[in-house]
């Protein structure tokens, strides 16, 4: 079948091709000069968890990840030039999950004009998997679409197409605000002039107040309707001098230039205050949102970007904390923050730090002598801090939308590195991850787990996800169904903390659990007959309910043993080892297993 293209309109070639592209099972997009996504298929959208919305388009860059952008700008240059181009790189998704892909990139050219570009993405997990013939199939729609036989570059399109792919890379693609990359030039070259000819600089950190609660409650699409109309008012509302930053969410920096005293950086954050006051029409009502503004100035508070950055965001938090809205930095503050809008504050940046890791417990079978999983728990190291508790920090986290993204990085490393076991040869033991009860009820979650098995070729057997018995009674027939969706999908489901507090006979029998770990609460204090009886009991409860029996926290020789003596086969705890790093795990598999030094009697 062909298309004849009577005109060199994109669209109008795109509507030629819509069905044979929607056809299409794998993820493919159509790309115009500028960067703008103007087709993408269903694939697309549930690979990026991006819609395509009438009051904005997307752009190529929007979900790549930052190391990835000036390669990927390279490539599409190549592309526009008129050469058919692959390209290794990774992109989130917008739950923050990152996948690495491959990507086709096919030059659309119609009357010897280059309009566009075909983008084709395959999963690096998958490729493996996918026929041998599915590029030339490729190659078969895009003939039978239009035939291509010459290659004639329009270099005019090309060079403003080549500018609007620079300015994509260093503006935020919802608001068209600059972004950090941008932000941290102009930043830089301001500070060199201001230093220069003596001058002062204002950098204003802005938070808007409970914007969780607009997401939450209308929608993630009336959120970035907000984003952007706070960006419009915000950039209506300062001088051409002067540059204003979405650093992400709902944080913005604003740079002014030129600031001669404290008190006009106090009035201009005032304004910006009442500005964003004003209310925001939104499904037929009104909405009135506040800011929290953090201010610091050059060179007052500092010499460098960074550091200037930081004060002015340190302030935020102490005006967001204390409900005063608009705060100056000064000397010490950092110690007046509380230790928990701390955390909160650098939990974010945590991930991109590098500062996050995981470490492994091993869990044994005492009969079989031998290490049959290992649970993964989260650990933060701040360069400043130290170590952080994960009580600490989980629990912040699990107030805001953090836990999601943490949830997501344990998942996505725990994968990666049992596959990198496996690629060591290691004996098929599981390793098992905590999932918190607002993850597990979303519905991207199940996609998530079966990408991630699927991009590091793991089976899914090696992977158990680890709930409380509060998620498993948190939204009951959501996680119910989930739990059934993953254990069709091969993925084992763990009850953690069993018998504390919410304990219900009822939910053993409702929900498909093939494993329980007893608490720790009931290991400790076995000297007392009351306790080794409700341990007994317990142990009894699971093993007659065709359960698995894991016991946590078991610390010395002589919990060892009663657990022994009344049927209790997997073990956790301090007595075999403490969380180790990824190198000690391997010891667990030496034929002397040296990681668990003879701990079998």
């Amino acid at each position: 079948m062909r298309y004849e293209i009577k005109n060199s309109d994109l669209s109008t070639f795109v509507e030629g091709c819509k069905p044979l592209l929607l056809a299409i099972p794998y993820p493919c997009y159509v790309m115009d000069l500028e960067g703008s996504i103007v087709f993408s298929n269903e694939a697309v959208q549930e690979l990026t968890g991006c819609e395509r919305h009438p009051d904005y388009q997307w752009n190529f860059v929007s979900f790549l990840e930052e190391e990835e952008i000036d390669k990927s700008i390279e490539h599409i240059n190549t592309v526009l030039k008129g050469e058919r181009k692959s390209i290794q790189t990774k992109i989130r998704n917008r739950n923050g999950h990152v996948i690495d892909v491959n990507i086709l990139s096919i030059p659309v050219k119609v009357d010897g004009v280059i309009l566009g570009i075909y983008g084709y993405i395959t999963s690096t997990a998958n490729e493996k998997n996918l026929s041998p013939s599915t590029t030339r199939n490729w190659d078969t729609i895009i003939s039978g679409i239009k035939r291509i036989d010459q290659i004639v570059v329009d270099s005019t399109k090309r060079k403003k197409a080549e500018e609007k792919l620079t300015y994509l890379a260093f503006h935020d693609s919802l608001t068209g605000l600059p972004n950090r990359r941008k932000l941290d030039h102009e930043l830089h070259k301001t500070l060199n002039e201001a230093k220069e000819k003596k001058m002062k600089v204002g950098v204003l950190f802005l938070d808007l107040d409970r914007f969780k609660y607009i997401n939450d409650s209308l929608g993630h699409k009336m959120g970035d309707k907000v984003l952007q109309v706070i960006a419009e008012r915000l950039k209506g509302s300062l001088g051409s001098e002067d540059t204003i930053s979405r650093q992400g969410g709902d944080e913005f920096v604003i740079l002014l230039n030129n600031v001669n005293t404290k008190e006009e950086l106090q009035e201009a954050a005032a304004k910006i205050n009442r500005i964003i006051a004003e209310p925001i029409g939104l499904l037929g009502h009104e909405y009135v949102l506040n800011a929290s503004i953090g201010m610091s100035i050059f060179p007052d508070h500092g010499y460098e970007a960074e550091g200037l950055i930081q004060k002015a965001d340190q302030a935020m938090y102490l005006a967001k904390e204390s409900g005063v809205g608009i705060q100056s930095y000064e000397l010490g503050m950092a110690k007046s923050l509380s230790r928990k809008l701390l955390l909160e504050q650098y939990l974010h940046k945590a991930i991109e730090k590098n500062e996050l890791y995981l470490v492994y417990q091993p869990i044994v079978d005492v009969y079989g002598k031998q290490v049959i999983g290992v649970e993964a728990l989260l650990r933060w190291q701040h360069p400043v801090l130290g170590a952080i508790s994960p009580g600490e920090f989980i629990e912040i986290a699990e107030e805001s939308d953090l836990i999601i993204k943490l949830s997501n990085w344990v998942l996505e490393t725990a994968c990666r590195q049992r596959k990198i076991w496996t690629d060591m040869n290691l004996p098929p033991f599981y390793v098992s991850i905590n999932v918190p009860a607002r993850q597990i009820n979303l519905e991207s979650f199940l996609e998530s787990v079966k990408d991630t098995l699927a991009r590091h070729e793991l089976p899914a057997k090696l992977l158990k996800i680890e709930i409380t018995e509060r998620t498993a009674m948190t939204n009951v027939q959501q996680t119910l169904h989930t739990i059934k969706e993953l254990q069709d999908k091969g993925v084992d489901i763990i009850l953690d903390d069993f018998g504390v507090g919410y304990s219900s006979i009822s939910y053993l029998v409702q929900y498909p659990f093939n494993t329980i770990k007893i608490d720790k609460s009931f290991i400790e204090g076995l000297e007392n007959k009351n306790q080794r009886s409700v341990c007994r009991t317990l142990v009894a409860m699971g093993r007659n309910l065709g359960m698995n029996v894991v016991a946590e926290g078991v610390e010395e020789l002589e919990q060892y043993q009663f657990l022994c003596s009344i049927g209790c086969h997997n073990m956790q705890g301090y007595y075999f080892s403490r969380p180790t790093s990824v190198e000690m795990v391997e010891t667990f598999f030496t034929p002397e297993q040296k990681g668990l030094k003879g701990k079998f009697k």
